[in-house]
């Protein structure tokens, strides 16, 4: 019987694997090239997205802040380029009995955070006569408050009893009552040299950050312009009326060059006294 011969079968040359290695890391290398590029893009996107929402939410904020405050009525304390100092509401409250004699107001309807430890003063609604003419609001320093002491003026138990220093003069029952503590809002550094809008009482040394991170004081992070009723430039905190504010934010193409995005805004003071 014949054998058939079976013909030896053919593999790859050394040059049509190297084709195929050098064809194969062109592919990796052009995928490898397109991730990285889309990561970064994706990665740039972020920064871009963090900045716009640390400006708004600065910008937000102050502007709710400043929208509600009357320079006319003292509201703002002090004004600056990156800070300003301003009267906030932390609470309020419906007076229900008023004791001249011992300087205490009966409270009802308290909503908010009265406490000694977070406002120490008040502005009382006076109204001096029938007409509106005499009426506003009166700052008057508390010294206490308390749980206990007169009740209201149709025999409830007060919610809450405030000590005040000074004049009760006026004040009617059912007078509204706001109590407030000056803050300060600025620019400030945290120890990571990174800059934030922070916020902290007037007595206070240290900032409580509130958005950010902002740019660098010198770069612009937060920049405040204040107009009088005119539209004029001011300097004078009690005819302030309208106030620009500017905040820029970095997106960083690197940690040495940040790139900053900038939101600017404006808001009108209540002014009403």
């Amino acid at each position: 019987m014949k054998l058939r011969s079976v013909p030896p079968r053919r593999g790859f040359t050394l040059v049509e694997v190297l084709v195929a290695m050098t064809l194969t890391g062109i592919v990796v290398a052009g995928t490898l090239r397109a991730l990285s590029a889309q990561k970064k893009f994706y990665a740039r996107q972020a920064r871009i997205l963090d900045a716009r929402h640390a400006m708004r939410a600065s910008a937000t904020i102050l502007a709710s802040e400043l929208r509600d405050a009357s320079a006319t009525g003292g509201d703002l304390y002090a004004i600056a380029p990156d800070s300003v100092v301003v009267r906030s509401t932390v609470g309020f409250a419906v007076a229900c009995g008023v004791n001249a004699g011992t300087s205490q107001l009966s409270l009802t309807e308290v909503s908010g955070h009265f406490s000694l430890a977070n406002a120490d003063s008040a502005l009382v609604f006076v109204e001096n006569g029938i007409d509106d003419g005499d009426d506003a609001w009166r700052a008057l320093h508390v010294t206490g408050l308390s749980t206990a002491g007169p009740s209201c003026a149709w025999g409830d138990p007060a919610e809450m009893v405030a000590t005040i220093n000074g004049s009760l003069d006026g004040v009617w029952i059912g007078a509204p009552i706001r109590l407030f503590q000056p803050y300060v809002y600025g620019l400030y550094q945290e120890s990571d040299g990174r800059f934030w809008l922070g916020r902290r009482e007037h007595s206070a040394a240290s900032y409580v950050p509130v958005a950010g991170p902002l740019a660098p004081t010198d770069s612009g992070g937060l920049v405040l312009t204040y107009y009088d009723a005119v539209g004029a430039p001011t300097t004078n905190r009690l005819n302030v009326a309208r106030i620009d504010i500017q905040v820029r934010a970095p997106t960083y193409r690197s940690l040495d060059e940040p790139d900053y995005r900038t939101l600017n805004t404006s808001t009108y003071l209540r002014n009403d006294g």
